[in-house]
């Protein structure tokens, strides 16, 4: 038995288990009952009202509610780094776990990095989120130093993802992309 631990909720990885559970069966004939995806947090993806507030607490759907409810916002420009769409990193880890390095037992621990690819601000990726939308709110750049925070936040995010790609043959989708599609499913939600 395979016990894949996720952060927090747990819902990246429990969306995930429902998936190998309706497949019925894993790369080698393995049942899915071998996995077993656990999170900090109980919580049931087949309810959505269990999730829905999961999901509006991120940095998408803060600016969208921000830039509707003011004229000008200030966001930190000097934090690079790579957004990543959950949806890119649910269809990664379905990749992995299908892969056959990933049912090798004799297998060692490996620690693979993920995320979408290209570089970006924060104060970039708000303003591309207003572009998107449409939204007429002015994105000023600010440094960390003049948006301090709980917790210090690095300046650079950005990590290599070479072995995951060689590895397990990840294509990478550009952050870009993947929020144009984010965006279009929030629309819908509308």
């Amino acid at each position: 038995m395979r016990i894949l631990v996720t952060g927090k909720n747990g819902q990246l990885g429990r969306s995930i288990q429902k998936t190998v559970n309706a497949d019925n069966k894993i790369g080698n004939n393995q049942s899915p009952n071998e996995y077993i995806f656990v999170g900090r947090e109980d919580l049931d993806l087949s309810i959505e009202s269990s999730i829905s507030h999961y999901f509006d607490n991120n940095f998408v759907s803060t600016m969208l509610r921000l830039g509707k409810e003011r004229d000008e916002l200030s966001v930190v420009s000097d934090q690079m780094g790579s957004p990543t769409y959950a949806a890119d990193l649910a269809d990664a880890i379905l990749e992995i776990i299908k892969h056959k390095k990933f049912r090798d037992v004799a297998q060692t621990t490996q620690i693979y990095n993920y995320s979408n690819e290209g570089e970006i601000s924060w104060h970039e990726f708000a303003k591309e989120i207003f572009k998107i939308e449409k939204i007429e709110c002015k994105v000023n750049p600010v440094t960390s130093q003049q948006y301090p925070t709980p917790a210090k936040r690095p300046r650079n995010t950005l990590m290599n993802k070479d072995k995951i790609v060689k590895v397990f043959n990840i294509k990478l989708s550009n952050w870009k992309s993947s929020l144009n599609t984010c965006m279009a499913i929030l629309k819908q939600k509308q």
